[in-house]
């Protein structure tokens, strides 16, 4: 399991479906306190989008970020209810960017 951690944003990357069933588990026990980002440049996340949604709809429940990494972004993800951007540095000004929303009671 590759995972890096900051103070509020845990970075989880995917490369296989085993991969995958480990760290579901530390998302799980995660998503209520820390901001998530799930890399899924090695696997096609669509296989796994019920239990990410569910996730994604959890972690927005209790005030943080939930953000998919896929580098073959697709016009089609917009449709999604979950945010999914092209890169790290995209998946990061999104948790920023809902930091200040959610500090300024946008969110």
């Amino acid at each position: 399991m590759n995972l890096s951690k900051s103070k509020n944003t845990l970075l989880f990357e995917v490369n296989s479906v085993n991969n995958y069933l480990k760290i579901l588990v530390e998302i799980k026990n995660n998503v209520q306190k820390k901001n998530i980002i799930i890399d899924f440049n090695e696997l096609d996340f669509k296989d796994f989008f019920k239990d990410l949604n569910n996730l994604f709809k959890k972690s927005k429940k209790n005030k943080k970020s939930f953000v998919i990494i896929s580098s073959d972004f697709k016009s089609e993800y917009y449709n999604f209810s979950v945010d999914i951007v092209p890169s790290l540095q995209e998946a990061i000004d999104i948790i920023e960017i809902e930091e200040i929303e959610r500090d300024l009671e946008l969110l």
